[in-house]
């Protein structure tokens, strides 16, 4: 995020400069108008947190003392022009009144960062003292001053264990990462292991060179009389070069293949896919840990479960009710139904009494 507040704050002053060879004056009305112009005003915006306004507060201002000091980003000096240090001057103002933490964040200046920045505020008021620029220069180094803007340290940024990034280094360390993810993307995506370890089979090849060497030393050493103990033959080389041989087994690959056949046969190579590639790392996981290659075959049980009745599967409304029901449960189930339609048949009847109405009853009823 650092590295983009940087060009955003560079790509500012060079519009102000462009602005200032076409024939404006360095007035802090023509910076603001640049400022508008590439909507800075938005530079906070869509922050997340209190720590990401600290970075990008300390960036801006990072580039900004540097820029006034006739220093780049990464602090290494050269001829800035006075457009860019006023404009220099100019951001400093305005990052610190503009960051949303109200003031929280100071500028951090080294001894020789305040030493350039007062001497060169102090020549401006010497060479054109009548100039409107120079005025707004004074007027606003006073400011930040009066305000206790500047906090005098050692170092011009923080660069202990809570730092939040190494403002200095930043455009190189980037840039390294950046290469890096280069030359990752220029490889192709099936790479296989013998590509990824071929130094270990060039050090494997260049060993025995050394192993003739060191043969030798230990030959001169046992030509010495009385010296057989005071200088031991050693086998330093050689235990390398096994090393580098059973690299190359593990890779599936001959020791002695010359390279150029081991690119022609790197289709039919055992580490030439994603597949094999994971084969080979776990043998070398079983060879570290158990010193084997090939896993231990499980002795496969014959009983398995096989659900092959329908109750044993996922209950649902389709197998539920497929199982019969034990005997003395269903024989429950078939006396309980039987006495609710005993009990039903005897309330009915009762019932059925109840409302019958006879003859009599209605003549005395129509009677009446």
């Amino acid at each position: 995020m650092e590295l983009n507040i940087y060009d955003d704050c560079w790509e500012l002053v060079q519009r102000f400069q462009r602005l200032v060879n076409d024939g404006d004056n360095l007035e802090f009305e023509v910076f603001c108008r640049c400022w508008r112009e590439l909507q800075l005003q938005h530079l906070f915006t869509c922050q997340s947190n209190h720590t990401e306004v600290i970075a990008t507060t300390l960036a801006a201002l990072h580039v900004a003392k540097r820029l006034a000091c006739s220093r780049r980003s990464c602090g290494d000096t050269f001829s800035a022009s006075r457009s860019q240090r006023i404009a220099g001057f100019y951001l400093l103002y305005v990052i610190y009144h503009k960051q949303p933490t109200h003031k929280f964040v100071k500028i951090d200046v080294s001894p020789r960062t305040w030493q350039e920045m007062t001497d060169y505020v102090l020549l401006l008021r010497e060479e054109s003292p009548e100039r409107k620029d120079t005025q707004q220069v004074a007027h606003m180094f006073w400011r930040l001053v009066q305000e206790q803007a500047f906090r005098y340290t050692a170092l011009d940024y923080c660069q202990g264990l809570d730092n939040l990034a190494d403002y200095d280094r930043l455009e190189s360390i980037v840039g390294a990462k950046r290469g890096k993810q280069m030359v990752k993307q220029q490889r192709p995506k099936n790479v296989s292991l013998a590509y990824e370890l071929e130094a270990a089979h060039e050090l494997d090849m260049t060993s025995q060179s050394f192993c003739d060497l060191e043969s030798a030393y230990n030959n001169q050493k046992q030509n010495l009389p009385g010296q057989q103990l005071a200088l031991p033959s050693t086998n330093i080389f050689g235990q390398l070069q096994e090393v580098f041989g059973d690299i190359q087994k593990l890779l599936g690959g001959n020791k002695n293949q010359p390279a150029a056949q081991a690119e022609t046969d790197q289709d039919q190579s055992p580490t030439s896919s994603n597949k094999n590639q994971l084969e080979v790392r776990q043998q070398v996981r079983l060879k570290a840990m158990y010193g084997e290659e090939q896993p231990q075959q499980a002795v496969e049980l014959d009983c398995a479960l096989e659900v092959n009745e329908a109750h044993q599967r996922r209950m649902s409304s389709a197998t539920v009710f497929q199982r019969a029901l034990p005997e003395d449960v269903q024989r429950e189930y078939e006396l309980y139904e039987f006495s609710d339609n005993d009990d039903d048949e005897a309330v009915n009847e009762m019932v059925g009494e109840e409302n019958e109405v006879t003859e009599e009853e209605v003549q005395q009823l129509l009677g009446s």
